[in-house]
């Protein structure tokens, strides 16, 4: 992207939840001793819960899923019922709660009563959109005044387990959470939420992200390799204020309070999980994707916004396509990951192929700026806190893709890219099978085609 379009983002999370899932909730909640007349929160009791908890939220049964909070306050109970109407909007395939973990004094001997802090999961499945369920991270205040007394649930909020790839939260808040009133805009291959203050605004960007989301996968379909999970659709949240945009599925993260970046879009890694409390093997690393997009940005208010909500939807969505190829291991270098958002952003695109061309040509041709020194960016490159030199590494990203599809064929250029996601150490094979040159022939080639467009 230019400077003036600002930068795009794709979160790596890096991190299996399927895998933390079962090694936090296999154990045992502690239970009183034989003989004793402690009152104890039981792992029973807590799974029985939260299924009737799940129960209640797919069958539409609003007292059901309020119950377990009516020990609660009053603001307590209103934030859950607004939850309840909010996730009753969704189209889930999948929408169930899991147990997690336990912390506190869940056993108590001495009549006082049993309170525990639980980790609960919200796993679900967008139909249509995600490629398997994932999750969300709550932490729940659970109390039991007595032995025979039901659990109550006095306070909820993100779970902060300290896992390796996130932030303080885990996928924490979704739209769902944050909006008093949520709005959903679904359509066949694209799921649109907002605040229900912004609906209209939704509504009026929806059809340019169903195109882009029409055009990625029919690209990918005609072009990309038949093997390997891409994702059916794209859940997407469109949000003017910055801060929540900041905030949405990241509260904690580093990315969420840089203000140096001028990002306009990201797409955030959501890692696989398996639905129904299984252990069955999840087939994909990345089951789902959230993109949230900055409505407050120039682009979505200038005469021209058709255009430029096109472009950074056909970016943005790319990204979250190809997030199911990832390895287990694997994270593919920024410039093909970005090069790839952007080509698919230009490809039918000649006028914004032709400006971000003029860019760059202009960025080299800058007195501050060191020549075109020949080299492909690499990861750091793509986090400058300069507008202009960060699009100028995603132009050189883009260039590459462009530069294998045109010379060797967008079918080439499309199974380089999804077998950099499925193994990022290859790629001096990867590039020797797509265009015969391995890293350090084809990044001369390369520079030699860059320094043509922008001579």
């Amino acid at each position: 992207m230019t400077a003036a379009f600002g930068a795009l983002a794709v979160i790596s999370l890096g991190l299996m939840v399927f895998g933390i899932v079962q090694a936090v909730g296999d154990d045992p909640l502690p239970v009183a001793g034989k003989g004793g007349q402690a009152t104890a929160i039981t792992a029973d009791e807590m799974s029985g819960l939260l299924k009737k908890h799940s129960q209640a939220l797919t069958g539409g049964d609003k007292d059901g899923y309020l119950a377990p909070f009516e020990g609660g306050s009053a603001t307590l109970r209103t934030k859950q019922a607004s939850l309840f109407a909010n996730l009753r909007k969704v189209p889930f395939e999948v929408s169930e709660y899991q147990y997690l973990s336990i912390e506190g004094r869940a056993v108590d001997h001495y009549g006082a009563g049993a309170s525990a802090s639980v980790d609960v999961a919200f796993v679900h499945q967008v139909k249509g959109a995600d490629a398997s369920p994932v999750a969300e991270w709550y932490r729940w205040t659970v109390e039991k005044k007595s032995e025979d007394a039901e659990l109550k649930v006095t306070a909820v909020g993100p779970a902060t387990p300290e896992l390796p790839g996130y932030g303080d939260t885990i996928n924490y808040p979704a739209p769902w959470d944050a909006y008093e009133s949520m709005a959903v805009t679904a359509k066949a291959h694209t799921v649109i939420m907002s605040d229900a203050a912004q609906a209209a605004d939704a509504r009026r960007y929806a059809p340019y992200i169903e195109k882009a989301a029409k055009d990625n996968l029919a690209i990918w379909a005609a072009k990309g390799p038949k093997s390997g999970h891409t994702m059916p659709g794209f859940v997407v949240t469109l949000e003017k204020n910055r801060k929540v945009y900041k905030h949405m599925f990241r509260e904690g993260t580093a990315d969420e309070g840089d203000e140096s970046i001028s990002e306009a879009g990201v797409s955030i890694q959501m890692p696989a999980v398996p639905a129904g409390g299984t252990k069955a093997k999840v087939d994909v690393r990345n089951g789902g994707a959230r993109i949230v997009m900055d409505t407050s940005e120039s682009r979505f208010s200038r005469p021209d916004y058709a255009a430029s909500v096109l472009d950074i939807s056909h970016h943005e969505l790319a990204h979250t396509m190809v997030e199911p190829l990832t390895g287990r291991d694997s994270q593919p270098q920024l410039w093909v990951m970005e090069g790839f958002a952007d080509y698919m952003a230009k490809r039918n695109d000649a006028g914004l192929a032709a400006n971000d061309v003029r860019a760059l040509k202009a960025y080299y041709a800058g007195s501050y700026v060191d020549p075109f020194d020949g080299k492909l960016p690499l990861s750091d490159d793509f986090h400058s806190t300069d507008d202009a030199e960060n699009s100028a590494h995603y132009s050189l990203g883009w260039l590459a893709i462009r530069f294998i599809a045109e010379k060797y064929g967008e079918d080439k250029a499309l199974a380089f890219v999804a077998e950099q996601y499925q193994n990022s150490k290859g790629m001096d094979a990867q590039l020797t099978k797509a265009t015969g040159m391995g890293l350090d022939e084809f990044q001369a080639a390369w520079a030699d085609y860059v320094r043509k467009q922008i001579s």
